[in-house]
């Protein structure tokens, strides 16, 4: 029994109290002197009693229900009572009136249920056997009535009657049908041998009244009340495969052993049909629920099941191993039980679920208290498949955990379970304390072939300590602890053994306000270094999150990715606790691992919520680039008042390495009264140099996000977005985004802080393909962006580092910027460049850190410009592109004005494509111009863009740069317009597909502008020296105007289209038209300067080549003659010398001569006098007319002469015509007798015609 057992750490809580201990006594002296129940009475139903003999009783039921009344009910060894009833499901209720407890020494067999109710006490004694359909052994009276017993009722109550102190005790056999209950109900109830109800019910229950409930899943439910005494002790064995076991007591003024389970056996082992599961509940008993050793066991050990559930609960719970007492010699314990105290959820296909809670009392120190000795195991593995179970075991004030709890994964697949062990999570605010200890305790939720489990330890407050060292329990294991520490060296095994570790405090509202937080002590090292996969260490604190400056986290040597978690104010409670930091200054290395750190405070004074002060954060495999890297996410909320420090600022990172190769880097910062984010140097109080902050990766995305507020600090006075003083972000392939905006409340001055400020020699670099954006907006009179020195600080800052920087190699560089209009949005005291592009263009922040275009901001470039988004030509020296500076984008929809000249080495785009005008008022050089808008594109004539290719390109109004001395130099112009499109250059030029870069606003990157054909209202395009080149379709829908100083030139082809279009040119000597002619009568027109002398009419609804030059042509006028006194004959003339096609459709003229009828022969000029429409110099050649003499009238001779023809005749030469031989033979065998067919088929297919022919005769040939 429990009272033997000597161990130190429980023998004061095992002790049994005099009357108790009478009481069991009592029940361990069987009543021999009745062999069988004796004085027998029907009291409802169908009920008799027969002795056949004197050591046999038949007992015979009729009715489904039936009551039988006793004086004594017990069976002496060797006796036999038989009970047959009409089904399982029957019931005989027996009544014990007689006041001698019932001793069942003998056999009880019975095919259904059978109640025992002995006030006086019931005892099964060993060797004793009961076999039955269920059992209730009660020394509680029934106090549910007879007629609703009678009546079927399944909820049947039982009360301890007045002055009655029975027991009900085991330690024989009692077995019930399968599905059948077995419960053993009283003041006291101990089992001492052995119970089993498979599919059923076992149980045992102590109080002043137990309501039993039959319905429901199939398994009982027994309900207790406190009262005098509750005692429930098993030293036996239980046992409900694919049922429940239960043990239930309540608080007792006279005994309250509570629940004691000593080496005894609890087995609710799972079936196919159903999982076990397993009740230990001591209700408000102080002795609460103590096991020393023995087995508790709710296994699924066959194929396919999983374990099932056991549930513990009381106002303290002990489990410790069996320790054998050095003055008598223990009896044996049960079979299966296990001395090292083992409680065993574990399935063959997946754990099951084991929970411990003891339940705290205000003022009652050693209560909400679990105690696990040294060697103690809980698990609820998943011993050949599946996942681990869930094992928690709760202690609201104090848990004292030395043994070994496990809920690992199935070993051929599953991932690993939930283990939780919290102390002190809920401890009373009484000043009595509340902990946990755990040295030692050791905890697996591995999983060898899948997720690792987790292991979850919950205090209030925690410190964190160096230490590996083994607990022992104390003489009373349940006196409360004043605080919570965990050794490192617990931590690490669970780690290298496979689980994951989460460590948490307090749920709001409990405790101290200053209460919940988590500290890492001097010399803390977290050590992964085995092969078990991913695994998490994280910190959830109730308040804050902090350590020591000597504190490594880290995954080495096999061990593999370790995520590193800091959580804050997890429990929201804010202001109540001043919400949560996180305040590290030791190093982590994750070897691939993820850390994440989130800090909400709220206190006065504005202190950082997350504050990071010369460590190191490494999340790459082996610590070197050439691995990949885990991903860093820092997030800090300042909420609290002002505290005016010059450090302030919501996440805070000074002297800082953090590298993660392939990872990303995110860090946000909201300051209500501080700047959002702060990288700062790490003062040197020895002399040597600063430890800047510095933040690599090597393809991962850095962002920072920063919110800041007024506040009225000192060096960054008053607060800005984002702060890098003496700090670099860099990588290589990744993207880095900043973006800082700085609030303006109530009490701002309106002076003050930035949206984002890079100082003191800050730099932000990629170095292979990675981009840059800066996005800042300060609501109040600071910058939105900027980039340079600011004064120095005496004390704090003496002198200010040069070198500012922002570069990208390979990339983009984007500086959006936006304030209130009355300073400098973008001040660039730095150098910036971009391999590919810098893009320039309003911008600003939400409230949540995104970044947005404002897009109805003005831009001006060039000059002195400081106000609004301004880029002054100071700041423009400071930028260079590798490919080209864009200001504005396709989304921007306000004026871009040009105030002064700007010059740049790469190309330049100015963009506003969603609304408003360029304007240009100074002069813009660069190797590529694109100017495209939505607007008009308008230049003044100070304005002259001196490019090598150009694109103007309006898509809602016209491009108007003809005022200026333009030089394209390159020969390259592009664009179109809605309305008018005009461009006048110096030289020569060639109109072409042109592309710039502009820049796509919404995806935040380069896009390529282009222009394949130029298209407007009406095109004009001229050169004031040189040619003009055709490269590319020109079409208009009013008219095009192109005008070349030299010549017009169209060596590819290209067409002009849409409304009519004059070609200007000096000369067409040298051109080349590339299949373009004009139209009308007079496609080509000369003696016609644009906008000079003209001497020809341009006719408007034709397409014309007009030339200035004019050429020669000559009107040659024919000869004639006539005889005299005849009339003259119509004169003719030719032109000669018509170039490009013309056909002279403009010449006009008169030709005359002044030779008349009677004038005398001789020979007389023919003279004439010409125009040309189109514009040629006409020359005259005269023609000659001759004139004869007068004419002579003959007489006319007339000869006829009848024709003679011959046909075939008079043949003037041998051989005949007919002469045909040889081959010709053949037709006269296939003509027969037709002689006419055979001789025209000689003549036919081989004629001889040597001679004429005249025949006046017949002839031989066949009469032809």
């Amino acid at each position: 029994m429990a009272m033997h057992n000597r161990s130190p750490r429980f023998q004061p809580r095992l002790r049994l109290r005099p009357v108790a201990l009478a009481l069991v006594c009592l029940g361990l002296a069987p009543a021999l002197a009745q062999t069988l129940p004796t004085g027998f009475s029907a009291i409802a139903g169908g009920v008799t009693a027969a002795t056949p003999n004197a050591a046999t009783m038949n007992i015979n039921q009729t009715t489904a229900r039936a009551i039988a009344q006793w004086n004594t009910f017990s069976i002496s060894t060797g006796a036999t009572v038989n009970v047959a009833q009409p089904s399982a499901s029957s019931v005989l209720l027996n009544r014990v009136i007689g006041g001698e407890a019932s001793t069942i020494a003998g056999s009880l067999n019975a095919n259904g249920r059978v109640f025992l109710v002995n006030p006086a006490g019931v005892t099964f004694s060993a060797g004793s056997s009961v076999s039955v359909g269920g059992l209730v052994a009660s020394a509680l009276n029934m106090s549910t009535s007879d007629e609703a017993f009678m009546a079927g009722a399944t909820r049947l109550e039982f009360v301890r009657p007045s002055g009655a102190f029975g027991s009900v005790e085991n330690d024989g056999s009692i077995v019930v049908g399968n599905g059948g209950t077995a419960a053993l109900i009283g003041p006291m109830v101990a089992n001492r041998g052995s119970i089993v109800a498979n599919g059923g019910t076992a149980a045992m229950a102590s109080g002043e009244t137990v309501t039993i409930d039959f319905a429901g899943d199939g398994l009982t439910t027994l309900r207790v009340t406190p009262g005098l005494y509750s005692s429930v002790l098993n030293s036996g064995t239980m046992q409900a495969n694919g049922g429940r076991v239960a043990l239930i007591a309540t608080s007792g003024f006279e005994v309250s052993n509570g629940v004691v389970n000593s080496r005894g056996v609890l087995r609710a082992d799972s079936m196919a049909s159903r999982n076990g599961e397993i009740i230990l509940d001591s209700g408000l008993s102080p002795e609460g629920v103590q096991m020393t050793g023995g087995l508790v066991s709710a296994a699924g050990n066959g194929a396919g099941l999983t374990g099932g559930s056991i549930d513990i609960q009381g106002r303290v719970i002990g489990l410790v191993p069996f320790v054998p007492p050095l003055s008598s010699v223990p009896p044996p314990p049960p079979p299966g039980s296990d001395d090292r105290g083992v409680i065993d959820a574990s399935g063959s296909a997946g754990g099951g679920r084991i929970r411990l809670y003891a339940n705290a009392v205000t003022e009652i120190g050693d209560t909400g208290a679990i105690a696990l000795g040294a060697g103690t195991i809980l698990r609820a593995d998943a011993v050949a498949s599946g996942n681990g179970g869930d094992v928690r075991v709760l202690a609201e004030r104090t848990l004292r955990a030395y043994g070994s709890i496990s809920a690992r994964g199935g070993a051929s697949g599953g991932n690993g379970g939930f283990i939780e062990t919290s102390g002190g999570f809920a401890a009373p605010d009484d000043g009595l304390g509340g902990g946990f200890s755990i040295d030692g305790l050791r905890v697996d939720a591995a999983a060898p072939a899948g997720t690792a489990g987790t292991w979850l330890i919950d205090p209030f407050n925690v410190d964190i300590v160096p230490g590996a060292a083994a607990g022992t329990l104390p003489a009373n294991p349940f006196d409360p602890l004043a605080a919570s520490t965990i050794q490192d060296g617990d931590i690490n095994a669970a780690l290298n053994g496979g689980t994951s570790v989460r460590i948490t405090t307090g749920a709001a509202g409990a405790g101290s306000p200053t209460d919940g937080d988590i500290r890492m002590f001097n010399g803390v090292r977290i050590n992964y270094n085995t092969a078990n996969g991913p695994l998490t260490f994280q910190l959830d604190a109730h308040r804050s999150v902090r350590g020591d400056a000597n504190v490594v986290i880290e995954s080495s040597g096999a061990g593999g990715p370790l995520d590193v978690v800091f959580n804050t104010d997890v429990n929201g409670a804010g202001a109540a606790t001043g919400g949560g930091q996180v305040s590290y200054s030791g190093d982590i290395y994750t070897n691939g691992g993820n850390v994440v750190m989130n800090g909400a405070w709220s206190a006065a004074g504005s202190g950082p919520s997350v504050s990071l002060n010369g460590n190191v954060i490494d999340t790459r495999v082996g610590r070197t680039d050439a691995g990949a890297g885990g991903s860093v996410t820092i997030f800090g909320n300042t909420s609290g008042p002002s505290g005016g420090g010059f450090t302030d600022a919501a996440v805070n990172i000074s002297g800082v390495q953090i590298a993660t190769s392939t990872g990303n880097v995110d860090i946000t910062g909201i300051g209500a009264n501080t700047s959002g984010v702060r990288l700062a140097s790490r003062f040197s109080v020895t002399g040597s140099p600063n430890r800047q902050t510095d933040i690599s990766t090597t393809s991962g995305n850095i962002t920072l996000r920063g919110i800041g507020n007024f506040t009225g600090n000192s060096s960054e006075n008053p607060g800005h977005g984002v702060v890098l003083n003496d700090s670099v972000l860099r990588s290589v392939d990744g993207n880095i985004a900043v973006r800082g905006l700085r609030q303006a409340t109530a009490g701002d001055p309106g002076t003050g802080g930035d949206g984002v400020l890079l100082r003191n020699g800050s730099r932000i670099a990629t170095t292979g393909s990675g981009s840059i954006e800066i996005t800042g907006q300060a609501e109040g009179g600071g910058a939105g962006v900027r980039l340079g020195p600011v004064a120095p600080v005496p004390g704090v800052f003496p002198t200010v580092l040069a070198g500012v920087s922002v570069s990208s190699a390979g990339g983009n560089v984007v500086l959006r910027a936006s304030n209130a209009g009355s300073t400098d949005a973008l001040v660039i005291d730095g150098a910036v460049s971009a391999g590919n592009v810098v893009n320039l263009r309003p911008g600003g922040v939400a409230a949540d850190g995104t970044a947005f275009d404002q897009v109805a901001t003005p831009i001006t470039l060039g000059g002195t410009a400081n106000t609004g988004f301004a880029v002054s030509a100071d700041e423009f020296s400071r930028i260079s592109a590798g490919n080209a500076v864009v200001a504005g984008s396709n989304a921007h929809a306000a004026d871009i004005n040009v105030v002064g000249p700007l010059a740049l080495a790469s190309g330049l785009t100015l963009q506003n494509g969603g609304g408003g005008n360029i304007a240009l008022q100074a002069p813009i050089t660069a190797p590529r111009v694109g100017l495209v808008s939505a607007g008009n594109i308008t230049q003044t004539a100070a304005a002259p863009i001196t490019a090598g290719t150009l694109l103007a390109l309006s898509t809602g109004g016209s491009v108007l740069l003809d005022r200026a001395a333009n030089n394209v130099s390159a020969n390259t112009l592009g664009g179109g317009a809605a309305g008018a499109f005009r461009y006048q250059d110096v030289d020569e030029l060639r109109i072409g597909p042109v592309s710039v870069i502009g820049y796509d606003a919404a995806g935040n990157a380069p896009q390529v502008v282009s222009a394949g054909s130029m298209a407007a209202d009406t095109v004009f395009v001229r050169t004031l020296s040189g040619d003009l080149q055709l490269g590319t379709a020109v079409s208009s829908t009013s008219g095009t105007d192109l005008v070349a100083a030299a010549r017009f030139q169209n060596v590819g082809g290209a067409s002009l289209g849409g409304a009519t279009w004059r070609v200007w040119a000096d000369t067409w000597i040298g051109e080349t038209r590339g299949g373009i002619a004009g139209s009308g009568l007079l496609p080509n027109l000369y003696n016609c300067a644009y906008l000079g002398l003209c001497g020809v009419t341009v006719s408007p609804g034709d397409n014309h080549f007009i030339y200035a030059q004019r050429p020669t042509a000559t009107v040659v006028i024919g000869n004639a003659s006539r005889q005299a006194g005849l009339n003259n004959p119509l004169f003719t003339w030719s032109i000669t010398g018509l170039i490009l096609g013309d056909r002279g459709a403009g010449f006009n003229g008169a030709v005359g001569t002044t030779a008349t009828r009677s004038s005398p022969p001789g020979a007389y000029a023919i003279n004439g006098s010409f125009t040309s429409a189109e514009g040629y110099l006409v020359n005259v050649v005269p023609g000659t007319l001759t004139v004869g003499g007068f004419p002579q009238i003959p007489q006319v001779d007339v000869i006829r002469e009848l024709p003679t023809t011959w046909l075939y005749d008079r043949n003037m030469g041998p051989p005949p015509i007919c002469f045909a031989t040889g081959p010709l033979e053949g037709d006269r065998v296939s003509q027969g007798n037709d002689v006419l067919a055979r001789e025209w088929s000689r003549v036919r297919s081989r004629p001889n015609l040597t001679s004429c022919v005249d025949s006046e005769k017949r002839n031989g040939c066949a009469d032809f």
